[in-house]
């Protein structure tokens, strides 16, 4: 009898639990059309009265979108929020109650504008369900990032993708080994050497950049099967250095060296040369004009030291909270039956 009683008290403290360890979000979703037209893989980006983005979203097939405000980051009751799409201002409105699920269909067209400039000298500040991530970077290194966001399922690839014209890489490609549920994709362009390396990166450096997964210990391979990191390289700046196309390799600093990763140049326009190359963890990178011998990215398997991802949100106890009361109900029960 004793036992079914806490097993009924279990049964009401895990949702519980669950809603105490749930982030404070406002959610926003609709449809999503340009022209008149719905659009499918539009990016919506929500950003604040500083015109920080705080949550980013890719709409759907169907064209639908789902964004998740972060209301514990500074975000005040009662501030403006801008919706935009493909960089076009679509809606102005004050963001909703905490906990609330809104319907808000967005439109623009091939007059709308960007009403709102990005704030803190042009840094894209993106955000997620939980926050945004908090980079192990230096500020002061920082020029440009941008944080994407999608759910993670085991052995499915899942896109994310960036839009922020400064970046060098428009997309990372990631499948998991497991079902790690919804993660963030950081991407930051640094103004030099990531401060979190002894060495510079070897070669003629075009760009040095930091990639983050999720946060802190996931971005190893015991978790990614497999990512695909798509960049570019601007032509001008190979013909000015005297690069070859098949001399551009990227590079990841695996804690203590840097290893050059199997990199292959995709396409080209005028303009840029674009480039894929496949790795199994993240770390900073540096994008470079290589002639002799690095590393190769086979040894990242085997060296695992990490250099430090995002810092983990904070978020409220959960499931320790409800197995420690679970347990105090135990040695209580316990007592009584003597």
């Amino acid at each position: 009898m004793k036992k079914n009683i806490l097993l009924i008290i279990l049964l009401f403290l895990v949702p519980l639990g669950q809603a105490i360890s749930e982030p404070l979000v406002t959610s926003y979703w609709g449809y999503v059309t340009v022209d008149g037209i719905t659009k499918p893989n539009a990016s919506v980006t929500v950003l604040d009265s500083s015109c920080n983005v705080v949550a980013s979203a890719t709409s759907t097939q169907d064209s639908t979108y789902l964004v998740k405000v972060p209301l514990d980051q500074g975000l005040a009751s009662g501030e403006t929020l801008t919706f935009n799409v493909d960089d076009k201002t679509a809606k102005t409105l004050t963001v909703g109650g905490k906990g609330t699920n809104n319907r808000l269909d967005l439109a623009v067209s091939g007059s709308s504008t960007n009403t709102c400039t990005v704030g803190g000298g042009g840094s894209v500040n993106g955000g997620s369900g939980g926050g945004a991530s908090i980079s192990a970077e230096s500020s002061d290194n920082i020029i440009k990032k941008e944080v994407r966001e999608e759910v993670l399922s085991i052995n499915v690839p899942r896109s994310f993708r960036f839009t922020t014209p400064e970046l060098p890489v428009s997309e990372v490609a990631v499948t998991s080994n497991i079902n790690a549920g919804l993660i963030n994709v950081q991407v930051e362009l640094l103004k030099s050497r990531s401060t979190l390396v002894k060495d510079d990166a070897p070669g003629d450096v075009y760009k040095y950049v930091n990639i983050w997964v999720g946060t802190s210990g996931f971005a190893v391979p015991k978790n990614i099967k497999e990512a695909v990191i798509k960049f570019k390289l601007e032509n001008s700046w190979l013909t000015s250095k005297g690069f070859k196309e098949s001399d551009i390799a990227m590079l990841r600093w695996d804690g203590t060296q840097w290893i050059s990763l199997a990199t292959e140049k995709k396409n080209s326009d005028e303009t840029f040369t674009y480039y894929e190359a496949k790795t199994n963890a993240f770390s900073p990178f540096a994008i470079s004009g290589v002639k002799g011998t690095v590393p190769a990215a086979g040894a990242e398997v085997t060296n695992q030291t990490q250099t430090p991802a995002p810092a983990a949100t904070k978020k409220a106890p959960g499931l320790e909270f409800v197995l420690a009361i679970a347990g105090l109900m135990a040695v209580v029960l316990r007592k009584r039956s003597k």
